[in-house]
């Protein structure tokens, strides 16, 4: 089957890094394409983690930010108009004639609607997964907005074959929007492989300290900043806060120089960070947090979490039996607590049995996640669209 992931970047998020897993674990028995809209945002350890199968579709846009511009003064006269989605739009229609796909698999909002109007009256099936980006454009707070994004969502809802959520939140508020998507709509955990230092979690450093450590892009909804504010009321000389990932938020972290906090900056193979971490951490303040990848390369490592309670985590941490693979923050709105999160970074560095336990926990919550289980649940999808899309209606206009 020929199959093209569409995306609007290539770095570190969740999505991003979603579909490089997803490409390399369908490449040996399908013919995979990655489209990357915006050329320039790619990520070049990412990208050299692609299997060497994959073709790598990057546009490149002279001068983007002129482009970038463009459409904000269109945007803010109230024209749903945009240069850059025109330049776009031609390209992925090109790349579509020349691949000649039987899939196009589309991720985040934009994409997804460049997915729509170029495979229109096209026999190709379309799927996309949904990622948590459309809740913050319904909202008003994606940054750049797109005019219209309500509209478009509802179109993407009602014209692509099968829409995927990762966790059920997303299933349940795309029923909302759209009471009669109906058998459409499928629930498909994103997938993770253990590769490297993750197949060995016992691994740890030789210098005896404690590490307390967080994966995860870095901005600032992602709770890095409380992370440091707990970690200075609880270090004890014997014990560190390490912080795998870079961006703004850990930029002006960096910058204040807090004791006995290490900055990685960006890894593309977290999981050998992850491997030397005794409690993982992510004591996130998104509203819309879905399913986060962070959480699943802890688990991935057998490691216990201190996570906030908010979107799928509280469903990820718990195993068949029903142990919880760490322990939960509550979410207060916008914020956790951080004397909250301090209590169970102590309580777990103090419990050596505690957090083996949950280490248990955590490779069971894991299974849920094998990459082997989401291949073969996508694969089944696209067999099933594409077969629809031979008999798709003529498009409304």
């Amino acid at each position: 089957m020929k199959i093209l992931l569409l995306i609007e970047t290539l770095t570190a998020g969740g999505a991003e890094t979603f579909v490089l897993r997803l490409a390399n674990a369908l490449a040996p028995q399908n013919e995979v394409a990655v489209a990357v809209l915006h050329g320039g945002q790619i990520e070049p350890q990412l990208a050299q983690g692609l299997h060497p199968q994959i073709a790598l579709h990057r546009l490149h846009t002279p001068a983007e930010r002129w482009w970038w511009r463009a459409d904000r003064v269109l945007r803010g006269v109230g024209l749903d108009r945009s240069p850059l989605r025109w330049r776009q739009r031609r390209w992925l229609r090109q790349l579509v004639d020349d691949f000649r796909p039987d899939i196009v698999h589309s991720h985040l909002l934009k994409a997804d609607r460049l997915m729509l109007e170029v495979t229109r009256g096209r026999i190709i099936g379309r799927v996309t997964t949904l990622h948590g980006d459309y809740e913050p454009y319904l909202r008003g707070q994606a940054d750049p907005q797109m005019r219209g994004a309500d509209r478009w969502i509802i179109r993407v809802l009602e014209e692509a074959d099968a829409i995927v959520g990762v966790c059920r939140a997303h299933l349940q508020s795309a029923e909302r929007l759209l009471p009669s998507i109906g058998t459409r709509l499928r629930l498909i955990y994103n997938g993770y492989e253990r590769v490297g230092a993750a197949e060995h979690p016992s691994f740890t450093p030789p210098d005896g300290m404690f590490r307390f450590g967080m994966v995860s892009r870095g901005v600032r909804l992602k709770g890095w900043r409380r992370a440091v504010e707990a970690f200075a009321r609880v270090r004890d000389g014997s014990s560190r806060l390490v912080l795998v990932g870079d961006g703004p938020a850990i930029a002006e972290l960096r910058a204040e120089q807090p004791s006995d906090v290490e900055f990685v900056g960006f890894s593309a193979r977290p999981a050998d960070w992850i491997a030397r971490f005794d409690v993982c951490l992510l004591p996130t303040l998104f509203p819309h947090e879905s399913l986060p990848t962070a959480v699943i390369e802890y688990l991935a490592s057998g490691k216990p979490v201190i996570a906030t309670d908010v979107g799928e985590i509280r469903t990820m941490l718990t195993a068949p039996d029903g142990r919880l693979a760490g322990t939960l923050l509550t979410f207060r709105g916008e914020d956790v607590d951080v004397d909250e999160l301090a209590a169970a970074m102590v309580d777990l560095r103090a419990d050596p049995q505690r957090r083996a336990a949950m280490g248990q926990a955590a490779t069971g919550a894991f299974e849920r996640f094998q990459m082997e289980l989401c291949v073969a649940s996508y694969e089944k999808l696209y067999r099933e669209v594409a077969r629809a899309s031979l008999s798709r209606p003529a498009p409304r206009g």
